[in-house]
């Protein structure tokens, strides 16, 4: 098992909701290289850790003080047991997590070769039934932010109930942060995720997801695309070349921030994490988008997708003493 730290309790009234995906991550640390059909290729270690797009950020928010309530599915079997056990310690709200009967818990696989990306090889299981039409809005934070992670990759997700959720999320003063992922197969339904894009104040993804719902290679038409579509921000990340982001104010282009790699797992989601810190905070574009760097950084300097992300307090001493290149444009 991956060792989770227990963080301080959490408060009765939840600042953030967590909507989405939630798997049992089973990670190998770097191998020299893949094997062949029907070799065997040694690591350092193996670790089962929680995972999901959603859950992850929800996990790194709580490392960074937040209260977070948290929504998803599982499955009834041992797995699911395991997840459960790790996550009661870190004090996440999760009365609103379903135990699907007969269903295997989401699980995924990641490995990868010294010097590549990341593959993966996941299962949804109990994660196929969610469609998130039992969300209460009266489980939407007033003032707060509410972020849906692993759209798209959850199939059965039903669009008019998210679109209403984010609706009432707007009624309440909360924020809407959207965050796809897309399947590598199949039909992506661009015109899914476009037609929520009103209802959205920050829609996050990757330059290869916004290639496929846009059509375009750079990242500034990318995001005049998202935001004719309606979204309100649009943060584009690009791995270790940093992240564009647009909104009505103007633009920022940023590099990344250096850290020691261990393994990059989970860094996109713990950047949505340290984005809902900085919107919690009323910080300025610049300001959510450091901190957001900056937590996406920290969480590949450990051995699974939420392990290096330390608390708010560390973070703000990291970007104290580390810089990264930016450079913003007003819009008139």
């Amino acid at each position: 098992m991956c060792p989770l730290q227990p963080v301080t309790a959490v408060t009765s009234k939840h600042r953030v909701l967590c909507i989405g995906d939630m798997t049992a991550d089973v990670l190998a640390s770097p191998v020299p290289k893949l094997p062949q059909p029907g070799e065997v290729s040694m690591t350092d270690r193996i670790v089962f850790c929680p995972g999901g797009n959603a859950l992850n950020a929800a996990i790194a928010l709580r490392r960074l003080g937040e209260s977070v309530r948290f929504v998803g599915s599982l499955g009834d079997d041992a797995f699911g047991d395991l997840l459960m056990a790790q996550l009661d310690t870190l004090g996440l709200d999760l009365r609103d997590v379903r135990r699907e009967p007969g269903c295997a818990t989401p699980t995924t696989l990641v490995y990868r070769a010294q010097g590549e990306d990341r593959r993966y090889i996941g299962a949804l299981g109990a994660a196929a039934r969610f469609t998130g039409e039992s969300i209460a809005p009266e489980t939407i934070p007033e003032d707060g932010v509410l972020l849906a992670a692993g759209y798209l990759k959850l199939l059965a997700w039903n669009d008019d109930a998210l679109a209403e959720l984010f609706r009432c999320a707007r009624q309440r003063r909360c924020q809407v942060v959207l965050n796809v992922c897309l399947p590598c197969e199949g039909h992506v339904g661009a015109e899914r995720c476009l037609r929520l894009l009103p209802q959205v104040d920050a829609f996050v993804l990757n330059e290869d997801e916004a290639r496929v719902l846009t059509g375009k290679s750079e990242p500034l038409a990318q995001a005049n695309g998202l935001r004719s579509a309606g979204a309100r921000r649009v943060i584009v990340t690009r791995g270790t070349q940093g992240l564009y982001a647009q909104d009505e104010s103007g633009e920022v282009e940023m590099g990344a921030f250096t850290v020691p790699l261990v393994d990059p797992s989970g860094c996109g989601d713990c950047f949505n994490a340290g984005l809902i810190a900085g919107l919690l905070r009323r910080g300025d574009l610049l300001a959510t988008l450091r901190l957001a760097s900056a937590v996406g950084a920290l969480a590949a300097t450990a051995l699974g997708c939420t392990n290096g992300v330390p608390s708010l307090a560390e973070v703000e001493r990291f970007l104290r003493e580390n810089e990264v290149e930016y450079r913003t444009t007003r819009f008139r």
